[in-house]
């Protein structure tokens, strides 16, 4: 059962475009209950009161990003899940290359010349890019931005 809905998984995620993808775990993440931003005393307490909850149920992840004790566990897996979506889907030659695009084109490749920011946010390195997908990718961020 497991696997089968891996394979339906896999098939979903390589008929989606990376930006497609993005946005979905990006939603996925926004929509997420459990956590408040705050930066101050005043939005904290605010949060709080959106929550029902106090000081004692919380945990701060990140600067301004608090989270229920209670939903660690779900945050956790809702990363963990994501991270391996993509993971997934950047195996396939042509989610990756439009993926690379966009990142390029994000960090203003045709601008600076530089592959590494890009790169950073796909959590890859150039190693693992065939050259053919870099020089595209490349080529492709230099037209479209």
């Amino acid at each position: 059962m497991q696997a089968q809905l891996l394979v339906l998984l896999t098939l979903k995620l390589l008929q989606m475009k990376y930006s497609e993808l993005k946005d979905t775990q990006h939603a996925a993440f926004n929509n997420f209950e459990g956590i408040i931003f705050a930066f101050s005393n005043k939005q904290l307490d605010e949060g709080l009161a959106k929550l029902g909850a106090s000081k004692s149920d919380i945990i701060q992840c990140s600067a301004g990003m608090f989270l229920l004790k209670s939903r660690e566990a779900a945050l956790d897996t809702l990363l963990e899940t994501s991270n391996k979506e993509m993971k997934e889907a950047l195996k396939d030659e042509t989610f990756l290359q439009d993926a690379l695009t966009y990142e390029l084109c994000n960090h203003e490749y045709c601008i600076t010349g530089n592959t590494r920011d890009a790169l950073a946010a796909l959590d890859l390195t150039s190693e693992e890019i065939p050259a053919h997908v870099m020089k595209a990718s490349r080529i492709a961020a230099s037209k479209d931005y």
